[in-house]
């Protein structure tokens, strides 16, 4: 069950955009067994003052396309498919015209219990769904 939020430049194309939002997903797919109709992502963009991202920390040279992908999921992933997803995303994002430096990823473990996919109810329980009033 991830979250993917995928901060663009506003100036960035949508084709690139969405190569960009399919590698995140196909990534998740292929090494961290998420399911293909398991997609969720937040696209948000940009202007140029409204990203601050430092051009070479630590030992990298991005670009004015700079992106973010924060990908909030279920915990229980190991380090080597950590490393996978990583790998993923970026040899898709440099097919779709990206620079490798250009893409910074962050991971983040929650718990069932901490999602709710609607009628109140937590993802950790498997109750038939309450009552809102």
């Amino acid at each position: 069950m991830p979250l993917a939020r995928i901060s663009v430049p506003q100036n960035l194309p949508a084709s690139r955009v969405r190569a960009l939002a399919d590698a995140v997903h196909d990534g998740l797919v292929s090494t961290c067994e998420v399911p293909q109709k398991d997609r969720f992502q937040l696209i948000s963009r940009f202007g140029e003052d409204e990203m601050l991202i430092d051009p070479h920390f630590p030992d990298v040279a991005r670009t004015a396309d700079a992106s973010i992908i924060e990908i909030l999921f279920l915990e229980g992933r190991s380090i080597a498919q950590r490393a996978a997803l990583f790998q993923h995303i970026a040899k898709d994002a440099i097919a779709a015209g990206f620079q490798g430096d250009d893409i910074m990823i962050t991971l983040m473990e929650n718990s069932a219990t901490d999602w709710s996919l609607g009628f109140g109810r937590s993802y950790g329980d498997r109750h038939e769904p309450a009552s809102i009033t």
